[in-house]
């Protein structure tokens, strides 16, 4: 089994299609999901910091 690392290197090597191609779909639709999450979460903590600062 690959490294979370090892897919993300093949992301910016290669982009979406290539990591569909190498890895298959359960791969890419589970990194999108991780990346996704990790943005909304980023989002969640900046909304929260700034209201505690009202």
């Amino acid at each position: 089994m690959k490294k979370l690392s090892d897919y993300r290197a093949t992301l910016k090597r290669e982009g979406w299609a290539g990591l569909v191609r190498q890895a298959g779909w359960p791969v890419a639709i589970g990194l999108f999901s991780f990346f996704l999450l990790k943005g909304l979460v980023w989002l969640a903590l900046a909304y929260g910091g700034l209201e505690m600062l009202r």
